[in-house]
């Protein structure tokens, strides 16, 4: 497999673990009796992220991809778990549904299953169904599927998950040769929507007004914005070093999860930021790299939709964090404590590395034939 991506993953996780602490054990101490209650959950979850990490890289990915329909109606049904279960099952946060309660992990968040499970249906029917996208009819199931994962998700209500998870699912049927014409014009009909949404919600207005107006609200909704980037201006060049930013102690709402990159600039500086931001580009880089030399379609798609994922979460975070976008319940892969969320990233990098190491396989394979056909010379 690719050596370098899995050292990058790995490379992530250990820092996440060391960010998770260093941001939330203020909190943790004030609101739950103890500095290490973040921590601890955090090691756990990522102990069994590693065992799935695991278990993926040594899975083929084709056993997965067919299990896509499988994956595809569990998700839909965990979601409608989600809204019609009572608060004990599925707690209520801040006037959201977004998640189940599990005994010893906390809580699961659904729409992260139900984005892996509609990357791996989508790859499995386009890739081997063969699909002729042309005419809008061919795109109907596709579209019967991505509308009941999103109708779902933002009924939760999470909007910015949902465009993640649109995002990601049509630029999978653009690799996957769906027509520009008729993409863009579902996509134009989608942002009126979107747009319609967010004007008729009062607190996603909110959010848009203070982003458009931000030095007059830097004390109301753009609260948490301004302290993120008080946190990184704090931060400079080199950090003020690990464990002794500021910014966490009460000033900055969820600073370890929906804001951890503003600790990590404050404690680490901007070369920091620059070196996390490296190795974010070297994974994506790779992941794409890998989509270009998949065995086949499937795994193409496949490796496409899981790195695509990890680049828009962490665009959308980053722009949260430095006030280039409104403000989010987006985490940043790897880093910020967000749940489940990181057993499914890890997941996710198994599967592109098993995807990698059949590109490998396949590479050896054809160069030891190519070997054996060339003619001795003769002595």
């Amino acid at each position: 497999m690719d050596i370098g991506l899995f050292i990058a993953v790995l490379a992530l996780l250990a820092i996440g673990i060391v960010l998770v602490y260093s941001s939330s054990f203020a909190v943790a101490q004030k609101n739950y009796g103890g500095a290490d209650f973040f921590l601890s959950r955090q090691v756990i979850r990522a102990l069994l992220a590693l065992v799935l990490f695991t278990l993926f890289i040594n899975i083929d990915y084709h056993i997965w991809s067919r299990c896509g329909g499988i994956f595809l109606i569990t998700a839909v049904v965990l979601l409608l778990c989600v809204l019609v279960l009572p608060n004990a099952f599925a707690p209520e946060v801040n006037g959201a549904k977004r998640w189940l309660a599990l005994p010893g992990l906390g809580r699961f968040q659904v729409s992260d299953f139900a984005r892996m499970a509609l990357i791996l249906f989508l790859a499995k029917k386009c890739g081997e169904n063969d699909t002729d996208f042309a005419s809008w009819r061919s795109l109907i199931p596709y579209y019967v599927s991505i509308g009941v994962i999103c109708v779902l998700v933002v009924c939760e209500p999470d909007f910015s998950t949902t465009v993640i998870i649109a995002a990601t699912a049509f630029a999978m049927l653009f690799m996957a040769g769906a027509r520009v014409k008729h993409l863009a014009l579902t996509a134009a009909a989608l942002l009126l929507a979107a747009a319609a949404l967010v004007f008729s919600t009062p607190y996603r207005m909110k959010r848009v007004m203070s982003f458009l107006d931000f030095e007059s609200q830097s004390s109301g909704a753009s609260y948490q914005v301004t302290q993120s980037l008080v946190g990184l201006g704090h931060g400079g060049l080199f950090g003020v070093g690990l464990g002794k930013g500021e910014q966490k102690y009460f000033y900055l709402p969820e600073s370890h999860t929906d804001f951890i990159l503003s600790i990590l600039g404050e404690e680490f500086g901007f070369l920091g930021v620059m070196l996390v931001f490296a190795i974010f580009a070297f994974i994506v880089v790779k992941g794409f790299r890998i989509s270009l030399r998949a065995p086949d379609l499937t795994g193409q798609l496949m490796a496409f939709g899981l790195t695509l994922v990890i680049a828009l979460y962490l665009l959308v975070h980053s722009c949260v964090a430095t006030g280039l976008a409104p403000p989010t319940g987006i985490v940043m892969p790897f880093l910020s404590y967000g749940g489940m969320s990181l057993v499914f990233t890890m997941s996710g990098m198994g599967i592109l590395l098993n995807i990698s190491s059949q590109v490998n396989q396949g590479r050896v394979q054809a160069q030891m034939s190519s070997q054996r056909h060339v003619r001795r010379p003769a002595r």
